[in-house]
């Protein structure tokens, strides 16, 4: 560690309870990759997680990173380059773009293919790359056996290196000194009031605001505002942080979705059962890259079933969409239309044979992009509490306690036919784009564009305006500022 704040640590405001080079605020995954970095350059780190276990949203994710020039694809002979991964991007948001922050898209292309090969080489393992139009050249590289792999190698490589990581921690404050550098934090664990200085930086990594109702309310629409958040313990804590050093937002407004979703299953999936052994996630990712497509299957179904979206094709098969009670519900805004209903509750009723028909290829339940499709057939053998059959409707709504007559309205002259019944689904945001204003080195900014020293967001947290539709752009981003914050703050 090299930067100092230029001041001894009698001189600060009060005593001081530790001394580190980098504090991390936020043990998720930016979290942790900015604390393996930080500590592979040599600093001392602190992680403070307010939870008590590591991951955040990233551990709830797919486990997809889209990235150029990676050495995964080289070794595929895939040509790839950041120029057009900026213009692959570009086709995702373009009713975005006036919106969109360039340079930072620009350094998201240029470094994610780094982040990918840093994380293989903490043993991580991806499969593919895979396809993802209108990407041209295929960019998904899909972890092994998923997301967790990577928070275990990330918290491995940053204990390795000697970092402290302190659960159940609840950051209260951002210190600033006279020159308004931000010189160290005030947390609170096991009812105990503590601070700690940072010499080189502290970053915040603690997620975006999808589980505060009241800055939901505040920013987002109305169908947005009152969905169900896939992770509810990102309650927006940096923005407060931040709020007293007048720091910039960004697009505060803007969301992906919300979208439909089944609930959680309540039982570990496969990919979740196996351990996180390196030998043996390089072991699956080779199969997965060599092995027959329907020998795939078993390994991800799990993932398919376990919290996904069921596909739109549903209803223009001739399903329909009604909520708890019965009334029926808007298809065509699904998500929308869940979402305001009283319990943001709905589920997707068709006649048996409709259900049939999503036995087999076009049609599908739902999909892991660029892996394999989860059929009717799946959800009533891996997913019981999903799949509910009756002989009419009125056997439906006592099995579901729904009102009968509603129902019977919903579904026409098919209340008559033997029925299917998927869900509960919910009306979910998976997350808020609205971020910090940050420059490429993710160092916070405020509302002139001055650089808040020492003072770092990466993640959804420090997402700095960028727009990011699209499988695997999130968790590219979070590693990749993660690993750019942490190797700058180290070096002060």
């Amino acid at each position: 560690m090299t930067g100092q704040t230029g001041m001894d640590e009698a001189d600060l405001h009060g005593s001081v309870n530790e001394s580190y080079d980098v504090i991390v605020v936020g043990g998720g995954g930016s979290g942790l990759a900015a604390a393996a970095a930080a500590g592979q350059a040599g600093a001392k780190v602190l992680v403070l997680e307010k939870q008590p276990t590591l991951g955040g949203t990233t551990w709830l994710a797919v486990g997809s990173i889209s990235a150029a020039g990676t050495r995964l694809q080289k070794r595929a002979g895939i040509q790839d380059d950041p120029k057009g991964f900026i213009e692959d991007m570009a086709a995702f948001t373009a009713d975005l773009l006036p919106r969109d922050n360039p340079d930072l898209r620009a350094m998201l292309a240029r470094e994610a293919g780094k982040t990918v090969d840093w994380l293989e080489d903490l043993g991580v393992a991806f499969a593919g790359p895979y396809a993802e139009p209108p990407h041209r050249v295929l960019r998904m590289h899909n972890t092994v056996p998923g997301p967790r792999l990577i928070v275990d190698r990330l918290e491995r490589a940053a204990r390795l290196s000697g970092a402290v990581i302190q659960t159940g921690a609840t950051t209260q404050e951002l210190l600033q000194d006279a020159n308004r550098r931000v010189y160290g934090v005030s947390f609170r664990v096991d009812g105990q009031e503590r601070r700690a200085i940072a010499r080189g930086g502290v970053i915040l990594a603690s997620g975006d605001f999808s589980g505060n109702d009241a800055m939901r309310q505040a920013y987002l629409a109305s169908g947005a505002a009152r969905a169900v958040p896939l992770n509810p313990n990102n309650q927006g804590d940096g923005f407060s942080l931040v709020e007293p050093l007048k720091a910039a937002l960004c697009n505060m407004d803007a969301i992906f979705g919300p979208q439909l979703r089944f609930r959680r299953a309540s039982r570990l999936g496969l990919n979740e059962l196996m351990p996180s052994w390196p030998w043996l996630a390089r072991a699956a990712a080779i199969f997965f890259m060599h092995a027959p497509k329907w020998t795939l299957k078993p390994l991800v179904r799990s993932l398919m079933i376990a919290n996904m979206s069921p596909s739109e094709r549903l209803f223009e098969a001739g399903a329909v969409l009604v909520a708890s009670t019965g009334q029926l519900l808007d298809s065509a805004r699904p998500a929308q239309s869940v979402a305001h209903t009283e319990d943001r509750t709905a589920y997707i009723v068709m006649p048996a044979q409709i259900a049939k028909q999503f036995s087999s290829l076009p049609n599908y339940i739902s999909t892991a992009p660029g892996i394999a499709y989860a059929f009717f057939n799946d959800y009533a053998r891996g997913r019981p509490d999903l799949v509910h059959s009756a002989e009419n409707a009125n056997s439906l709504a006592v099995a579901l306690g729904m009102d009968e007559l509603s129902l019977e309205s919903a579904l026409g002259k098919a209340s008559k036919t033997p029925l299917v019944a998927l869900g509960p689904v919910q009306a979910m945001l998976t997350t808020t784009e609205g971020a910090l204003s940050v420059n490429e080195k993710c160092q916070v900014l405020d509302a002139n564009s001055t650089v808040l020293a020492g003072l770092y967001a990466v993640g959804c947290m420090g997402q700095g305006g960028m727009l990011l539709r699209g499988h695997g752009l999130h968790l590219a981003w979070a590693f990749t500022s993660g690993r750019i914050a942490g190797n700058l703050a180290a070096h002060g």
